[in-house]
Parts: structure tokens; sequence; C-alpha cells
């Protein structure tokens, strides 16, 4: 024998109880009230409910609140009349019998900051047969940016883009792409040309940002009019010919004006338009090269690095110079505005009128996949946020010396991660936005 849930039993004792009377005096059966119910032992599975959210969002500068969530339920034949009910509301919203489904909206506009609960009931009844918890909360931002460190890239390595962005539609890039590579002789037009038509095509089809990353090579420097330094370097004590490793702040805020300049010049001669988002070769910003960086229009910087993540480096320049200069940072450090006194949170002076995001992720060069997804899951553990937040990591695009397959990898690994908690299908905060969109909510 088959059984009946407790909620159809229930409806079709209340069905028996107001059955019309045959013949011309029947009367209008009553109308059966709405009752709070009681939570459910367990979720009754002849009803089928979708629709029912994760994680709603709270809105900000950038992403619109959720307003609403659609739900749906199947249910038993002859089960009209179902209602929903959030939190300890004391009237329900009526679910909209259509065809054999029962549909409604919930409004979650004006609900708090917090965890929620959420019951469907048949009318009537005095339990509840599905229960479930969403959260509204705000939203995890993912920056993820590309250092271009050569003047040239392998195409392997840029197939890899396309590759990352199909198997992962809602990621965004940053390409923080280096000037040298309309600087250095090495490189012929065409492939200028070429490497010039693919980032413009990352951002037609992808939507992604096309930034300023920047060593100072000689060849660059020098197209500028400014005399290139081969010292203090983060990994040759006895300095660099080619100017590569050499920290930024050896050149002067004059000198960072002249230099931003004329990567400005460039942007604007190849089709780029004006760069606003950068980040120093090295992590090597310091206060006056953000100085600069204001000075020739740019809003955001992303050099304040996790440098705990870098002990490949340890007993070289590029780990103390990071240890003292980025000491605060670390696997949760968000968004801030340097001051004229201080290049990390907490200055006194005025602000710079410069967005720092923290590379709390730094670049996937130096973390397993295991090692990345505890640094998401330190910025979120799953519950409500209370305040946009945001996780920052990369990559090199380079040449097969400098970028393997395995870091292709995993990069694909922690995004397969992260996909599971995208905010587009109300399974968690997550947002890929461009680097200078966070200006729009910090």
């Amino acid at each position: 024998m088959r059984l009946r849930s407790p909620s159809f039993l229930l409806l079709t004792a209340l069905s028996l109880l107001v059955a019309p009377a045959c013949g011309p005096d029947a009367e209008t059966p009553p109308t059966i009230a709405p009752v709070r119910p009681e939570p459910p032992a367990e979720n009754d599975p002849a009803f089928t409910v979708t629709g029912v959210p994760r994680y709603v969002l709270a809105g900000d500068g950038l992403t619109v609140p959720t307003k609403a969530f659609q739900i749906n339920v199947t249910a038993p034949k002859d089960i009209v009349d179902i209602d929903a009910w959030i939190d300890g509301a004391a009237e329900p919203v009526p679910l909209v019998f259509n065809g054999n489904q029962s549909e409604g909206e919930i409004g979650t506009l004006d609900l708090p900051i917090g965890n929620h609960s959420f019951m469907l009931s048949v009318r009537g009844s005095k339990d509840a047969f599905f229960r479930a918890e969403f959260v509204k909360g705000h939203a995890l931002y993912m920056v993820i940016s590309t250092d271009w460190d050569f003047s040239d890239v392998d195409d392997r390595v840029l197939d890899h883009h396309t590759e990352l962005h199909t198997a992962h539609p809602e990621l965004k890039i940053t390409h923080l792409i280096g000037p040298y590579t309309f600087t250095d002789p090495a490189i012929p037009q065409q492939r200028r040309d070429d490497l010039v038509s693919w980032a413009q095509g990352m951002r037609s089809t992808y939507g992604d940002e096309i930034g300023l990353h920047i060593h100072p090579y000689c060849n660059f420097v020098e197209a500028a009019g400014v005399a290139c330094k081969t010292s203090p370097s983060v990994a040759d004590p006895a300095g660099d010919p080619t100017g590569y490793t050499v920290r930024l702040g050896a050149y002067s805020r004059e000198e960072w004006k002249t230099l931003f300049g004329k990567a400005n010049e460039i942007w604007e001669q190849v089709g780029f338009g004006k760069p606003t988002s950068f980040r120093a070769g090295a992590w090597t910003l310091e206060t006056h090269v953000a100085q600069a960086l204001v000075d020739t229009g740019f809003l955001v910087d992303s050099s304040a690095n996790n440098w705990k993540l870098m002990e490949e480096w340890i007993g070289y320049d590029i780990y103390e110079f990071n240890k003292t200069q980025w000491a605060p940072i670390g696997d949760t450090s968000q968004p801030y505005r340097p001051t004229e006194d201080s290049i990390v949170a907490g200055g006194k002076g005025p602000e710079l009128g410069l967005l720092e995001v923290p590379d709390n992720g730094c670049m996937v060069d130096y973390w397993a996949v295991e090692e990345m997804e505890n640094i998401f899951d330190a910025n979120w553990s799953g519950g409500a946020l209370t305040a946009p937040t945001q996780v920052s990591t990369g990559f090199h695009p380079a040449t097969t010396q400098y970028y393997s397959p395995n870091e292709f990898e995993r990069l694909d690994a922690f995004f397969t991660y992260v996909d599971q908690f995208l905010a587009s299908k109300h399974e968690g905060p997550v947002i890929y936005i461009n680097m200078t969109d966070a200006t729009n909510v910090w």
C-alpha cells in the first residue's frame, strides 16, 4: 500500500469538511485561513521545491541588491493553496497555482543582512512541508589580474586566457600589460599589432580590462627620455643592466610622471585608451610612485602584496622589500585609500586619491590550489558578509620558461572551486570584476 504524505492527508480531510452540498442551494465553501505552521521534522519528499537561494545580495555602489527570488513547487495532485513564510512573519506570501505547479515571488529587498528561514505549507496545515535557510549579505568580489613582465607572450599562454574564459563564463581578467612590448626593439611591429588585437579582443569579447604593469626596463625608460637606472635590484645586489628587476622607487616622482605619461601616450596610440589600473613590478610601489600615479590619472593600484606567500624568494631583496613595505598585508586584507604619509592603511595624512586593492592572493606562481582555497575561505566562511569583500590573485603571461601548464591547471581548479558560489546563481556572494570596478565599491 502506498502511503500519502501528511500534508496530503490533511488537505483531503479539510476538503471533506468544507465540500459543497449538492443542489441549487449549495453554499460557497468557507475560505481556509492561513495558519503559521511549525517547522517540519524533515522536508516532505512528495513536494518538489526549486528556486530557494543559498545567498542573496545586499547591494553596494557597483552591484544592485537582490529584489526577490522565484519559488516553484510541484505538489501532489489536488493541492492548490500553498503559502510561503519568511522568518517570523505573521502573514505568508501565497503562491499562485499555475497548471501543475505553484509559483511565487519572494521579496528580499527589505530583509536585513544575516540568516533567514523559509517555510512552505499547505494552507490550513499546522506543519510546514518544507524548510530551508538562506543568507543575505554583501558581495565577495574576485579581482583576477595578469602581470606582463616581459615584452612578448607565447601564443600558448594567450590561448590559455580563452580556455579559462570558456571554462568559467563569468570570469573577468584585468590585463596589466607592460609598455616595453612597444619599445623593445626585439619585438617586430607585426607581433605588436597581433598582441594589441588580442588584448582588444579579450576586452570586447569578455569584458576584460586593459591596465598597466611596469618593470623599468631600460628600453622603455629611455624611450620616455629618462636616464635608466640599474640599481637597486630586487634580485641582484650588483644591479641589473636591463632595468627589469630595479625597484620602481629608484626613480623620482617627477621621473615617474614622465614614465607614466609615456605609457599613457602608448596606450592611446595603439587604441587601448587611458589605463586606470596598475601594479608595480615586483610589487615595489612606494609613496612617491603612488603620487605620480595619481598625477597621471590612475585610479587603482594592486601592489600591496601578501608577501608571506613568497617564501621561494627568502634571502633576496624582493622578499625583504615586500616583507617591510607590505608588513600588514595578509590573506584577508581589503581595499583602502593610501595617504601621503602611508602607503599602507592607517595613515593620518590626506588621501592620495588612489584606491589600493591588496593582492591578498599574490599570484599563481606562489600558491597551491588548497592554499588559495583557504585564502578564499578565510574571506568568506559561508555566512553573511557584512561588508563588500575582495579576493585578488592572478598570473604572469610569459614564455614557456616562466609559465607552466601546471599554473594553468591550478588556476582552472581554483576558479572551479570559486564558481560553486556565484551570486548570479544565488549560490553565494561571488562576483568577478575588473580592477577599476572596485573604485565603485570602496
